[in-house]
């Protein structure tokens, strides 16, 4: 199991690579830009997961003797963000691996731009070739140096074992946690299920959570903290200022559930939430049922 999630990543990067390095005339372009990953493989109750960047996967699980005390659902991380700020050991390898650049922790980055220490492409972290076709970048690190490789797609793994205590699976990118915590979001999603239970919302469950993202940001970000305003804002930059792109998988488990078998989206799985600061929302883009979201 473990070497099947490894090698999943690690076949994605080497495809994504060859296919820049075999189209010349944009492989700069195209491979200094960057993406976070995280996949999950389920073999009987074995739950292995791999992961590169600051995507996340999170349990939500009924606490123990949950049948006899009550309780919430609380949250079970299965992933560590690839982040200086919050994992000791990512730091530890920078600092290690490029002694003589006192720059290579700055800000809480990677050399004082790059918050992930671990993504697909981003190939100037990587490669002197990719460094070089920005002028602008040699000419700044010329005196501090730039000595890559310092990101890698190679990923992190870890395990858990599904049991009946087990409720969901929330796999999302950095976006859905910009303003929300892991234990925020599992909350969420059980007032989504018990909405659900009374037949309350069209949300599935992946929207559901997009919206509260949302709404958590439009109440830092705008001037009145309505999502209305949120939405208004023009595509691009200025949307980007208050939220990141959003990308969501939800994944119930059957067994010995306390919610309802069936959600609003038909089945166990729910329908992605895709959300991208590029474009603007459609009116009918947090609904209804099953639909892909996109912002």
């Amino acid at each position: 199991t473990t070497v099947l999630c490894v090698m999943s990543m690690i076949t994605v990067t080497a495809v994504c690579w060859g296919t820049l390095l075999n189209h010349k005339e944009r492989r700069f372009i195209d491979g200094n830009a960057g993406a976070c990953a995280v996949v999950c493989h389920l073999a009987g109750t074995n739950l292995t997961t791999a992961w590169a960047g600051d995507c996340r996967a999170i349990l939500g699980k009924k606490p123990f003797l949950h049948s006899i005390l009550g309780g919430g659902l609380t949250a079970d991380e299965l992933t560590l963000d690839h982040q200086i700020d919050s994992n000791p050991a990512e730091k530890h390898r920078l600092v290690t691996e490029h002694p003589n650049e006192p720059d290579v922790l700055y800000r809480n980055r990677v050399k004082g731009r790059l918050e992930p220490t671990r993504a697909f492409g981003d190939g100037k972290y990587k490669m002197m070739e990719y460094f070089n076709f920005y002028p602008r970048l040699t000419q700044r690190y010329s005196q501090s140096g730039w000595t890559p490789p310092y990101v890698t797609a190679v990923p992190d793994v870890s395990h858990r074992t599904i049991n009946s205590s087990t409720e969901f699976l929330v796999l999302a990118c950095d976006g859905l946690f910009q303003d929300l915590t892991s234990q925020e979001v599992v909350e969420s999603v059980g007032e989504y299920l018990q909405a659900a239970k009374e037949q309350k919302t069209d949300h599935n469950a992946a929207s559901w959570l997009t919206e509260k993202a949302l709404r958590a940001s439009a109440s830092k970000y705008t001037r009145t903290g309505s999502l209305d305003e949120l939405l208004a804002l023009p595509q691009g930059r200025e949307r980007r200022r208050r939220h990141d792109d959003i990308t969501i998988q939800v994944i119930f488990f059957d067994h010995n559930s306390t919610y309802p078998k069936q959600t609003p989206s038909g089945g166990r799985i729910s329908e992605p939430a895709i959300l991208s600061t590029h474009r603007r929302l459609p009116k009918d883009a947090l609904g209804p049922p099953g639909a892909i979201s996109k912002l």
